[in-house]
């Protein structure tokens, strides 16, 4: 019974931000995509950043791409900051798309103008 109670305290002590990650499964990691966009916003947030940009097609439209990032802590060891891409900057990023083809995935990597190549996982 006590053991019960312990567990049953345990269970309810889980931040919900634990509760609430979720599973890569959504990308395709068999498939890799490149292209250059536009920085529309940088969300520089907790447990996951996201890149929205914005991509000039063949027809000339501007076209959006959402792409999810890794932790906070991952980026700042792999050379992040808050404000390392702002609205404007064009980058080259590779990403696994989404599987259900929504214009959104997770990024592989970032290249900015300068020829910086930032990881994204």
């Amino acid at each position: 019974m006590l053991f019960l109670a312990v567990a049953t305290v345990a269970a309810l002590a889980v931040p919900p931000a634990a509760l609430a990650h979720h599973s890569f499964a959504m990308f395709d990691a068999d498939k890799t995509l490149s292209t250059t966009a536009t920085v529309k916003e940088f969300q520089w947030g907790s447990p996951h950043t996201w890149l929205e940009l914005v991509v000039l097609s063949e027809d000339k439209t501007e076209k959006p791409l959402s792409l999810e990032l890794t932790t906070i802590s991952g980026l700042l060891r792999n050379g992040w900051k808050p404000g390392t891409l702002k609205p404007g900057d064009r980058v080259t990023v590779t990403y696994h798309p989404m599987r259900d083809g929504t214009p959104a995935g997770q990024l592989v990597q970032a290249v900015t103008e300068d020829g910086r190549t930032l990881k994204g996982q």
